[in-house]
């Protein structure tokens, strides 16, 4: 693929919405890392995908108050999300100082969910990510998983581990962090994770993995459901899944939420 295609439109957009082969998304992720361009290109594609689902979320349930308002309702509706879209690319494209790193005194409370780079749910109105910063050649690349799903749980280990396999073929240095926390902690949990072997053999294969679990999200589980949470050999553990997110943002790792 060459330089033009590579930093098209429709690429940029099929890598957002995780249409891309394992090879393809690894070259996308070391040119997002040298670009800060195209960085800011890719968080602004990114936010629209995310407030146009959930403009689509917040009408679904929209229900027309009679037979014979079943029509405008569509139109209100239909309406709606066009000047929803017309204003979204209107801000987008107005010119303003990027937004202050979050302080880590305003952190959200423990076991919620911190603004996404990346995501595949719509979250809140994420802000504008921090120009990447590449230092000696290195990638680095946290992922969140905060679900028990187990395609949520497929998904983090299947693109962590192609991210790993790219980048060793590549003679990249990379490294790679999957924190957990929420009902995220079950991939973890020896009781509870649906591929213990799968971790184990990650963390054997590349010294440049790691994988963290939530000190908060372990207390929880023990303060309300009285269980004590056994994690897997390998897993670290960090005082905040939510702190050490903003952390390693600002120490510029991309971060993308499963």
């Amino acid at each position: 693929m060459n330089q033009e295609q590579k930093f098209s439109d429709e690429f940029l957009n099929a890598f957002v919405d995780d249409q891309l082969a394992p090879e393809e998304k690894g070259r996308a992720y070391l040119s997002i890392n040298n670009d800060d361009a195209l960085n800011r290109q890719v968080c602004e594609l990114r936010k629209m995908r995310d407030l146009v689902q959930l403009a689509y979320k917040d009408l679904s349930g929209f229900t027309a108050p009679g037979p014979r308002a079943g029509r405008p309702g569509n139109t209100i509706a239909a309406g709606f999300i066009l000047a929803f879209g017309i204003a979204l690319g209107w801000l987008l494209h107005q010119p303003g100082p990027a937004p202050e790193a979050t302080p880590v005194a305003a952190l959200p409370a423990a076991g919620s969910v911190p603004p996404a780079v990346a995501t595949h749910k719509p979250p809140a109105v994420p802000p504008a990510a921090k120009p990447l910063v590449v230092a000696g050649n290195e990638v680095k690349v946290l992922f969140h998983l905060s679900s028990d799903k187990p395609e949520r749980i497929q998904e983090v280990l299947d693109e962590a581990e192609a991210l790993l396999k790219f980048y060793r073929a590549a003679g990249q240095i990379a490294r790679v962090q999957v924190i957990t926390n929420g009902d995220g902690l079950n991939l973890l949990r020896t009781d509870k994770s649906p591929d213990p072997e799968r971790v184990r053999a990650m963390l054997k294969t590349y010294d440049n993995l790691s994988f963290a679990a939530c000190q908060n999200t372990i207390d929880r589980l023990k303060r309300e459901q009285g269980v004590t949470a056994e994690l897997l050999p390998g897993a670290s553990v960090v005082d905040s899944g939510v702190a050490q997110i903003i952390l390693r943002q600002q120490q510029g790792w991309i971060y993308i939420q499963v």
